[in-house]
């Protein structure tokens, strides 16, 4: 996946979720989430998040994966067809998320946009479990981010333990619930 970003070119940084921070996540979102409701894996790329939840036990019917880029889009929907896969960007969903499961990209504008879009598409005491970059919730500029913030309460923050292949990228995750 890494050479193929590298050779593709990638507009928003999307890293590869490694196996034990996903497992890690989907164990957060089984926890925090609401159980009837639909999960759905924002910027799902290849699936790491899916493939996770389905492991802990979600039924597949209750997951849908979205991504930007249609080839990973592609490739979610061969390997998890249980599951709905949609080729967009965040920004075109405009459905109640009540549920988000997600590893956005990283860079300061693209991941504030992303939490933009998150509050408005979800209500009060919807939830989300994120990877972030690290300390990213902490910035007090640009001004975006800590405004967004504000629509959310933090539950739950923890450094990510292991490396994402081929860069120093640092992340977090973090359980988020829309005020």
């Amino acid at each position: 996946m890494c050479e193929r970003q590298r050779r593709k070119g990638v507009y928003a940084s999307q890293y590869l979720t490694p196996d034990r921070t996903a497992r890690q996540m989907a164990a957060l979102a089984v926890r925090y989430f609401d159980n009837d409701s639909r999960i759905v894996d924002a910027c799902c790329g290849t699936g790491q998040l899916t493939r996770a939840l389905l492991l802990e036990g979600v039924h597949p019917s209750a997951i849908l994966g979205f991504d930007a880029d249609a080839e990973l889009a592609d490739l979610y929907e061969y390997l998890y067809p249980e599951t709905t896969a949609l080729r967009m960007q965040f920004h075109e969903i405009d459905f109640r998320c009540e549920n988000v499961i997600a590893n956005p990209p990283f860079e300061i504008t693209e991941c504030t946009s992303f939490l933009q879009w998150l509050s408005r598409t979800q209500c009060s005491g919807d939830w989300a479990v994120l990877l972030l970059s690290y300390g990213f919730i902490d910035k007090q500029r640009p001004k975006a981010v800590q405004e967004t913030m504000r629509h959310f309460i933090i539950h739950y923050r923890t450094p990510m333990q292991e490396p994402f292949a081929r860069t120093n990228c640092r992340a977090e995750i973090v359980v988020v619930e829309r005020a």
